[in-house]
């Protein structure tokens, strides 16, 4: 990689968020990762904090940015033999062990420092389980805005960190019938969610969560009101669609059994 991008002197990786205006140093270091394997006709796209970032204004940055310390991307599967070639040209190292037990779904990189690079393939599986590769080039650099909030809320256990960044991706996006900056297409979110009643729970338990959270998260009224107005939005749609018979068996049985996977986290 580019020195003026990973690893670049008196930037130490991870800690605190870049300076006012400045780019964050895995920002700047997957947007390289992107490029450099687009140069080789191989899309990948990022997710995560580091993506709902670089899609982010500087109001929503300035107020819930914060320290992005690995990278996570997405890529096809059929690609993964020539990304790996492109990571390890580019001097990333990889996690063998973890690779050649779980590299048919997930591969697993190292930078300078040892920060991560967490890559899916395809298929997204932590809480629950998301198809990331029909709409994987739907937009440039990162995963539409519809994938990286379910992405955020598919989380059972979620945390501050997930609602703040769910917070900084709806301060900028409306959601509607499209993709495109500044945009949150319903379609892919509603039609998941009406055939999956474990995945429709999760998502709106978080974005309810999202929505209590508000009030410390936001500091002007406009803004939250504007977020909250989007997440009623959502939920509505939601709530709305029709749902498939797989759904409604699903919800009889409800939280008396649990509807979520309890990933596990990786580290070196």
């Amino acid at each position: 990689m580019t020195d003026g991008y990973i690893g670049a002197p008196g930037s130490p990786l991870g800690e605190g968020r870049a300076p006012r205006g400045e780019e964050p140093a895995m920002v700047a270091a997957g947007r390289a990762i992107v490029a450099a394997a687009a140069a080789r006709d191989i899309p990948v796209r990022l997710i995560g904090g580091v993506a709902i970032w670089l899609r982010s204004t500087h109001g929503p940055r300035s107020a819930l940015g914060r320290s992005y310390p690995d990278i996570d991307l997405v890529a096809h599967k059929k690609q993964s033999r020539k990304l790996r070639g492109v990571l390890e040209d580019e001097g990333f190292e990889p996690e063998r062990v973890f690779n050649a037990t779980h590299g048919a779904r997930r591969l697993l990189y190292y930078g300078p420092g040892g920060w991560q690079v967490d890559i899916f393939l395809d298929t997204f599986e932590m809480s629950h389980t998301l198809d990331l590769g029909t709409r994987l080039e739907a937009e440039p650099e990162t995963l539409a805005a519809a994938e990286l909030l379910l992405t955020k809320l598919q989380i059972a256990e979620v945390n501050a960190k997930d609602l703040s960044d769910t917070a900084m991706l709806l301060w900028d996006h409306e959601p509607g019938a499209a993709d495109g900056p500044g945009l949150l297409n319903l379609t892919p979110v509603v039609s998941r969610c009406a055939t999956d009643w474990g995945l429709y729970t999760t998502v709106t338990d978080n974005l309810d969560a999202c929505a209590s959270l508000l009030g410390d998260l936001v500091p002007g009224t406009a803004d939250r009101q504007r977020i909250a107005g989007r997440i009623a939005d959502i939920t509505g749609a939601m709530n709305a669609a029709p749902k498939s018979s797989r759904w409604q068996l699903r919800a009889k049985v409800g939280r008396r059994v649990r509807w979520y996977e309890l990933p596990e986290e990786v580290n070196r």
